[in-house]
């Protein structure tokens, strides 16, 4: 993936201070998020610790599944009007937006119908690793998946890589096609194995 990155010297010099500007913004609200991250992550422990890891993260997890579909289906309209070329414009807004200072994007491209993302960083990851609570984030993150689905049933996603799972960065692939499995649209515990934070179990057992 060779991402098409313009040197900051080549830009215009409004557009120069406005990412200036900008990016101090940006980093004020990820401060701010990663605030609410903290609270949520001991509240989170403190349920599961109560009445049972599984059963608290289980309902988190579908409770975060079943919201970001709904904010997903926000864009529903645009995507059902033209899927590629709402696709090509989530990439740039995703990217190109005034949080993207905070994301800490690696490597990305859209190629075609699919959309590479490598991430190295992102304030519910630093929090969630600084509280040793990786489950916990998880829970949160899965939820990526969910969002593509309400923004079009033709998009479907991946997450091959996780930084909670030991690997030095996030990587997703989103895909549009021409036919999507609909079961994907439903947070299942078999995604929660292969993506969420039951994929952690075989990394704890002693086997």
């Amino acid at each position: 993936m060779s991402p098409d990155i313009p040197a900051w010297f080549d830009k215009d010099l409004p557009a120069r201070r406005d990412e200036y500007k900008q990016q101090a913004l940006a980093w004020q609200f990820r401060e701010l998020c990663k605030n609410w991250m903290r609270v949520y992550t001991g509240l989170a422990r403190a349920l599961a610790d109560a009445f049972g890891e599984a059963e608290v993260l289980d309902l988190l997890e579908k409770e975060w599944w079943d919201q970001q579909y709904e904010t997903g289906l926000l864009w529903r309209e645009e995507f059902d009007q033209d899927p590629k070329a709402a696709f090509e414009a989530m990439y740039h807004r995703w990217h190109e937006g005034p949080q993207s200072p905070t994301s800490g994007a690696y490597e990305v491209e859209l190629e075609g119908n699919r959309w590479h993302l490598l991430m190295l960083y992102c304030w519910h990851k630093e929090v969630a690793l600084e509280m040793d609570e990786r489950k916990i984030g998880m829970t949160f993150c899965m939820s990526d998946m969910a969002a593509v689905r309400g923004w079009c049933p033709r998009i479907e996603m991946r997450m091959p890589n996780h930084q909670f799972r030991g690997q030095p960065y996030c990587y997703q692939i989103r895909d549009l096609v021409d036919e999507a499995d609909p079961r994907l649209d439903q947070w299942s515990r078999e995604l929660s194995e292969k993506y969420g934070w039951r994929s952690f179990e075989p990394l704890e057992g002693d086997g």
